[in-house]
């Protein structure tokens, strides 16, 4: 066993109490040292836990869908060109083609601007003002050369059976987003 300055034999491992203070306690270093490995652990574990638990597929999901429909918008108006978005509810994909190409674009072309939906969520089914529901098929959403659109709502669902609506605005490019399936008249 071990011996302190005054003779008393201690614990391997134990403190050193100070003269005078009758106390043991951590010196600056070591606390230091503590708090620099914390922040190394939590600057690593970090923004995977914010991946894994923060984030909501049906969420992103929905933010890409508006994505591509405002990208769609905005390159009709630039482009002056009118423009076709096609909803595969089967595949779970949209992508878009400029309303002036009869045949259908290369498949190359159509995957390289595809938006595939990921798959715990699915397009469940899209309402238009003039087309009314559509559940199954290909859909269209035509895209004018001023970037309107149809009144639109696209209604997605992932494994939890959660619904999230968009109401997509035919002039401003607003989007109404509601959780829930929100019925159309």
């Amino acid at each position: 066993m071990p011996v302190d300055q005054r003779g008393e034999t201690r614990a391997v491992g134990s403190r050193q109490v100070r003269e005078g203070c009758g106390e043991s306690g951590f010196t600056l270093f070591e606390l230091l040292v503590v708090c620099a490995l914390i922040s190394v652990m939590l600057a690593v574990a970090a923004p995977t836990l914010k991946n894994s638990l923060l984030t909501d597929p049906l969420k992103t999901s929905s933010r890409q869908v508006i994505g591509l429909i405002k990208a769609v918008r905005e390159k009709a108006v630039r482009d002056q060109q009118a423009y076709i978005i096609t909803f595969d509810l089967a595949e779970n994909r949209i992508w878009f083609r400029q309303e002036s190409a009869i045949e259908m674009e290369e498949p190359d072309e159509v995957e390289a601007e595809a938006l595939y939906v990921p798959q715990p969520v699915r397009i469940v089914d899209i309402w238009t003002r003039s087309g009314g529901m559509m559940d199954e098929g290909q859909p269209l959403l035509w895209v004018s050369r001023q970037g309107y659109i149809d009144e639109t709502m696209i209604h997605l669902e992932n494994d939890d059976d959660e619904v999230l609506s968009m109401l997509f605005s035919p002039f401003l490019g607003n989007v109404r987003i509601t959780d829930g399936y929100v019925e159309m008249e």
